[in-house]
């Protein structure tokens, strides 16, 4: 389907054009959805012109609006090809590790830093790969080292994926690892679903930039886009060839165009306003420092983000993140440890401004807590069985309390983070059951 405005001036939002021009065009709609037009005139499936999700021509002569428009975020990114996702980072996941199984020769291993989203695990599952869990430096981080990983590497690694930003804002060493990835000639596939935002800083650290071969962005996390909108970047032209096609067989073949619409005009945001993200990361800072000489404990993160070290504050974060909630300040992840605020494109100056007011007035006496959890300390389950065997075997939901010593049989994400605590395959450890108690998980489901 090519849209009418192929052979007019290229447009920064070609989507929202075409669905503005059709908004007003059609006065009877016959055709989906079944609101024909109530609940959103904007809201469209794949009709004459539209263009398709799976089959926009990104290399072709007159490409239609959502090819336009990737064409446009491609340039943005400075990748080789990006890919508009519906169904946020996941499926973005789901395409670049079939690209790489499709290009892997048949190898089946894959090196990973252990806190990697579930939707990572999930999509080993559903492709029949095992990972080779790598361990970072600190809990739920993305600090892993280039030497652990080269350690892993063997003549059935398919590729290494590594997740960075982590939910504490820390980050991988991206463009070493990328290096030892070129040695060996496998593929670097980055979770970067919290740093969209990187390629507008300062200095530009987006894993694409830095060496990664594919990448997937959550635009809606940091970038002004509708819950769902996000990137898969293609850095090395071998994993373009049947990306579209790829994709296809994850996602669902009505794709949101309010989404589409979102992730159009974002283009349009970023290159009129270049320097808008890198203003509201120098807020941050500013902030950072003024909350640190008031007496709270600022732990390192990206730029986006600002982390309370609630342990040192001899608090949790569950505390830090009432109280900021009695303010009507909701935090973007609380636990044990830390609070964390995520900010993003559209934080106004009045955002920081009653952040940094309502910490002035709870300095860290008032968070204290009278007993605190313990230090936490990474789970190192042995392996049972593959995760693919595990998840289709038959399996049994029981108190967690009878669970040492078992199979887990499922995934055991407690969300947010959203990141797997306990694998499909791994043996229940009385370490692993004391940590999901602490979570709240009262069963699991274990392997017969």
């Amino acid at each position: 389907m090519i849209s009418e405005k192929s052979d007019k001036q290229p447009s920064l939002c070609p989507i929202h054009d075409f669905l503005t021009e059709n908004a007003q065009r059609h006065r009877i709609r016959c055709y989906m959805p079944g609101h024909k037009g109530v609940e959103n005139p904007l809201d469209i499936t794949e009709i004459n012109g539209a263009d398709s999700l799976y089959e926009s021509d990104f290399f072709g002569s007159a490409p239609g609006i959502i090819a336009q428009s990737e064409q446009n975020a491609s340039r943005l990114f400075g990748t080789v090809q990006t890919l508009y996702s519906c169904s946020g980072s996941t499926l973005a996941i789901q395409t670049m590790l079939a690209l790489a199984k499709q290009k892997g020769g048949g190898k089946d291993h894959i090196i990973a830093g252990r806190y990697s989203h579930r939707s990572f695990i999930n999509t080993c599952i559903l492709l029949g790969l095992t990972p080779s869990w790598v361990y970072p430096q600190s809990y739920l981080g993305a600090d892993i080292s280039v030497w652990d990983i080269e350690s892993k590497i063997n003549d059935r690694t398919m590729a290494v994926f590594i997740n960075s930003v982590d939910y504490y804002g820390g980050r991988s060493d991206i463009k070493a690892i990328s290096e030892l990835c070129k040695k060996y000639r496998i593929p670097l596939l980055v979770d970067n679903a919290h740093g969209a935002y990187l390629k507008f800083t300062e200095r530009d650290r987006h894993p694409i930039t830095l060496g990664a071969d594919m990448c997937a962005d959550s635009a809606h996390k940091t970038l002004p886009v509708l819950t769902g909108g996000a990137y898969l970047h293609i850095g090395n032209k071998k994993y373009c060839e049947n990306a579209k096609e790829t994709m296809s067989l994850f996602g669902t073949s009505s794709p949101s165009y309010l989404i589409l619409d979102s992730l159009d005009r974002c283009n349009k945001e970023l290159t009129e306003h270049p320097n808008a993200i890198k203003e509201l990361c120098q807020k941050i800072t500013v902030l950072k420092c003024e909350l640190s000489a008031m007496g709270h404990h600022i732990a390192p993160s990206d730029d986006i983000r600002l982390v309370l070290d609630c342990r040192a504050m001899n608090s949790t974060g569950f505390k830090a993140a009432e109280i900021l909630s009695e303010f009507g300040v909701e935090c973007e992840y609380a636990d044990e440890y830390k609070c964390v605020l995520l900010f993003g494109y559209s934080t106004s100056d009045e955002d920081i401004k009653t952040i940094r007011e309502v910490l002035k007035a709870n300095t860290p006496p008032l968070f204290a807590c009278y007993s605190l959890p313990p230090q936490a300390e990474h789970i190192r389950a042995a392996c049972g069985i593959s995760p693919a065997k595990a998840f289709f075997k038959m399996k049994q939901r029981i108190e967690l309390n009878y669970a040492v010593g078992k199979v887990c049989g499922t995934v055991v994400a407690p969300c947010p983070p959203g990141v797997p605590l306990i694998m499909p395959g791994e043996i229940i450890s009385q370490a692993a059951a004391d940590m999901l108690a602490r979570r709240g998980v009262k069963y699991v489901e274990t392997v017969i």
